[in-house]
């Protein structure tokens, strides 16, 4: 499937609109019209198959360090999981959790696991979104932690930027095209917001049907049970 780029899209604007020669409508407006529908498809993408956008990315521990910025690009603070793989030690690094979770946080900062990690969510006005680990790294090593998330959709600034949404393409270009209807009052923006909307379901129909697992069920936490044995 092709990738395009912003300057293919913006070309295939002016191509479909005969924009070639405007002036009316210049390119950082298109830009910007492209990037609005990008977040429009994202929110939709979001709402039904947010896997669509799962990534990952390796955390570079530092010995002694317990605090990890999250990768720039995620979405919402959305970790799938983070695994440590070291040869034949391989464990998931589990996140505090539930309502006693600063109690917990305190208690394993006192009496840290000795095998493996575990992590919570740091917000710091001044450090940003960050990943702290308890105990801080025992090793430096850039491979060993990898973060699988959910990433943003790529934002378009220059002409090379690629979209990276190249299912719904069309969808993303009919967005754009509606809103240079609308700005130049055009008597075809009613049909073309009904053509936007039919994509739209189009979309909302492939997200549906995108790769079913049958993993829907949510285990019940017995760990308070497990403590108590």
């Amino acid at each position: 499937m092709k990738i395009y780029t912003l300057l293919e899209l913006k070309d295939k604007l002016k191509d479909d609109l005969d924009l070639h020669d405007e002036t009316f409508i210049r390119d950082p407006e298109l830009t910007a019209y492209l990037n609005e529908a990008i977040d429009s498809a994202e929110a939709e993408i979001m709402g039904l198959y947010e896997d669509y956008f799962l990534t990952k990315a390796n955390l570079s521990l530092v010995s002694g360090t317990d605090s990890y910025d999250m990768p720039a690009d995620m979405y919402a603070n959305k970790i799938r999981g983070i695994i440590y793989a070291n040869g034949s030690t391989i464990f998931p690094i589990k996140r505090v959790r539930f309502m006693d979770k600063f109690e917990k946080i305190a208690d394993l900062t006192q009496y840290p696991p000795t095998t493996e990690y575990v992590y919570y969510f740091n917000n710091s006005a001044v450090d940003g979104r960050q990943i702290v680990l308890i105990p801080p790294a025992r090793e430096t090593n850039a491979t060993y932690v990898t973060v699988w998330y959910i990433r943003n959709a790529t934002r378009l600034e220059v002409d090379a930027d690629e979209c990276d949404i190249p299912e719904f393409y069309s969808y993303v270009l009919q967005f754009a095209k509606v809103r240079c209807y609308e700005k130049e009052g055009h008597p075809n923006a009613p049909l073309a917001l009904q053509m936007l909307e039919g994509l739209k379901r189009q979309m909302v129909e492939t997200l549906s049907d995108m790769i079913p697992d049958g993993d829907d069920t949510v285990e019940m936490d017995l760990s308070h049970y497990m403590e108590m044995a």
